[in-house]
């Protein structure tokens, strides 16, 4: 019943394979080249170090070169002119390696570029078999229909899952930011005990600002968080406050009690964004398991499906 169809799909499915290993023979190819045109580069800028006439050099061949060097006398080459002679050795076949892997990789992008539609052609002739399937086979028909309502449950799990990786890594970004901020605030504090004065205490409070300004929006992105959490239930709360007072408090009574009063509560503030950032770390670590997880539950129900397609 399916057997025209069922030919064409193999026949897809192996220009589908020859595709992936295309593909990674590309992605290798990529990699060497990278690699021998820093080689190449390499020995051309020694052989511009050995000798200023470079573009004569690069153009010349090897022979004319030590034909240039030791003219028509059988004597022997200066250390130097031997060391030229081999740089200019390496430098041609770190350049020969590159014309050849760049024509390698143009054939290979050409012919894959022949095979850029071969994924939607087999989705189609699936779609054309899951369409036969329905019209006669109502059994088998009512069991693909299981394993895509299954599947797009499955794919909406995955969607909210991402979105609160996606949250959740905001949140963490945010608080890093912060942290850093306040870290350069109790640095300069410290300085600003060590009598660094006005200059070191505005720099402070503008790093505590910006931390705060970090924090607000770690807050904004952690309220985001909270309601992508709700399916997985989870509840992350953080809130840092560094009084305004302390910061007006500075400026008229400038003495070491004040000073330690606000280094301690950047201290604090410091050790709680930590605590809370591990907290955070924790949950997206969960989340991105999940999301493992649910991908592999999506994949296994379209391999399913394409099973029972291919094999009807």
């Amino acid at each position: 019943m399916f057997r025209e169809i069922n030919e064409r799909l193999a026949e897809l499915k192996s220009r589908q394979r020859q595709k992936a290993n295309w593909e990674k023979r590309a992605r290798d190819l990529t990699d060497e080249l990278a690699r021998a045109r820093r080689e190449r580069d390499q020995w051309a800028e020694r052989l511009r170090k050995e000798q200023k006439d470079v573009d004569r050099l690069k153009s010349m061949s090897l022979g004319a070169l030590f034909y240039s060097l030791i003219g028509r006398k059988a004597e022997k080459l200066s250390r130097e002119e031997a060391e030229l002679l081999q740089v200019k050795l390496r430098y041609d076949e770190a350049a020969e390696t590159v014309n050849d892997l760049e024509a390698e990789l143009a054939e290979l992008t050409r012919e894959l570029a022949l095979l850029r539609s071969i994924d939607a052609e087999i989705t189609q002739a699936l779609e054309e078999k899951r369409k036969l399937i329905q019209e006669t086979d109502p059994v088998l028909a009512a069991e693909l229909q299981s394993l895509t309502d299954r599947e797009a449950e499955e794919q909406a799990n995955l969607k909210e899952l991402r979105e609160a990786v996606s949250a959740g890594r905001a949140v963490m970004g945010a608080l890093d930011r912060a942290r850093d901020r306040l870290q350069s605030a109790r640095n300069w504090g410290a300085y600003d005990m060590l009598g660094g004065g006005v200059i070191s205490t505005a720099v402070k409070h503008s790093r505590i600002d910006e931390a705060r300004s970090a924090i607000h929006s770690a807050q904004n992105s952690l309220r985001r968080f909270q309601n992508e959490l709700e399916d997985v239930q989870r509840d992350v709360n953080v809130r840092i406050e560094i009084g305004g007072l302390l910061t007006f408090a500075d400026y008229f009574f400038d003495n070491l009690i004040t000073d330690w009063i606000v280094q301690g509560r950047i201290h604090r503030s410091l050790k709680q964004i930590d605590e809370k950032r591990s907290l955070i770390g924790r949950t997206v670590a969960e989340l991105e398991a999940l999301c493992r997880q649910t991908e592999t539950k999506v994949q296994e129900l379209q391999r399913k499906r394409s099973d029972l397609i291919e094999n009807a």
